[in-house]
């Protein structure tokens, strides 16, 4: 079978592919860390409500009461890079979007159960009643959904595979024959638990800057959650690495010695990051941390590229010039971020009003 004969023409794009790239690192960029937290967050929440100590119900129920805005930055964050990847390689993800279908369309109740019971959490969290079950649900949800994002960008990225669509058209598909699908998930789910502990961190850290002298404790177990996860995911990412073909790495080619660089800088700033994790300095964990997110979010667009470069380049996107879509994009972008910073703020001296 002809797999070049299965992939759909491009679509034209207003702008110079690079113009959409860019954009589509930092939302990204920024979407990743949103929902690491959430994803590590509700699992912290779900470890503690199954373990039943006591003592840390106190923040079980902290995470509780940031579910509902966590998740929805989450959400909001994702709509960005999701539009980009749609623009620039629309003719393979809408392919693996169809070929897995029934799972994708899934998507959405998922992300409504899981945001239902993020408030039923919110509103629960007495340490005794059904606050702990909804984390839970909250959590599953969010599992399933990394999963099926997970077997999507390996469709998407391994046009070998669509002929297993004349075996079944259902929209039931699961590239489970990837090598790569397994690790892939369990990173991401790994680098949710160390950024939920590292927000867990954050968190206690700011409020120990104003004036709270209970706090100590709960830094040193957002960071020992952060230094924890970062260990697994080492391994994790090891197994990742070598489950990825050759090609994607290649030293001899320009994209894979740019993989292989990025990939070397994430391995320095993950170590910087966990020294000081141990250490529970906590600013500096942060900015090691975001930059390591910042490379593997590079590598990630590089590796895209590389798997897909036998079927698709960049560079061959058909360009029917129209600027005025992108200019008022980034001024919608510029807006929005100018707003969301206005509502944190709002929210950030509301609670320090309640809290004096």
């Amino acid at each position: 079978m002809d797999i070049v004969s299965l992939i759909p023409s491009p679509d034209a794009i207003p702008v110079h592919w690079l113009w959409l790239q860019l954009p589509l690192t930092v939302t990204t960029f920024l979407h990743l860390v949103a929902m690491n937290v959430v994803l590590g967050l509700a699992c912290i929440g779900l470890s503690i409500a199954v373990k039943g100590d006591a003592g840390q119900f106190p923040l079980r129920d902290s995470i509780a009461r940031t579910f509902p805005f966590t998740i929805a930055f989450a959400i909001n964050f994702g709509v960005a890079p999701l539009l980009f990847v749609q623009a620039l390689y629309g003719q393979f993800f809408y392919t693996s979007s169809i070929l897995m279908g029934s799972y994708w369309l899934a998507i959405v109740p998922l992300l409504m159960v899981s945001y239902v019971a993020a408030y039923i959490a919110y509103f629960s969290n007495d340490g005794y009643g059904r606050g702990p079950l909804f984390i839970g649900i909250a959590a599953g949800a969010l599992l399933v959904i990394a999963f099926l994002f997970s077997n999507n960008i390996s469709l998407m990225q391994m046009p070998i595979s669509w002929g297993r669509y004349f075996d079944d058209r259902n929209g039931w598909l699961l590239n489970i024959a990837d090598p790569s699908l397994v690790p892939r998930y369990l990173h991401f789910v790994a680098s949710g638990l160390a950024m939920g502990g590292l927000a867990i961190a954050v968190f206690f850290e700011i409020r120990q800057r104003r004036g709270d002298t209970g706090g100590g404790s709960w830094i040193r177990y957002g960071c020992q959650w952060f230094s924890l996860a970062t260990i697994v995911n080492f391994g994790i990412g090891v197994w990742f690495f070598g489950s990825l073909p050759l090609a994607t790495h290649d030293p001899s080619t320009l994209i894979g010695s740019m993989f292989l660089l990025l990939l070397a800088g994430s391995v320095v700033t993950t170590i910087k990051a966990l020294v000081n994790a141990q250490s529970y300095r906590v600013a500096p964990t942060v900015a090691w941390a975001l930059a390591t997110v910042f490379l593997m979010t590079l590598d990630r667009d590089l590796l895209r590229i590389a798997t897909l470069k036998p079927y698709f380049r960049l560079g061959d996107l058909p360009v029917a010039s129209q600027y005025s879509p992108l200019a008022l994009f980034l001024l919608v972008l510029v807006g929005a971020g100018l707003l969301i910073r206005w509502m944190l703020l709002t929210v950030w001296r509301r609670d320090k009003e309640v809290r004096s």
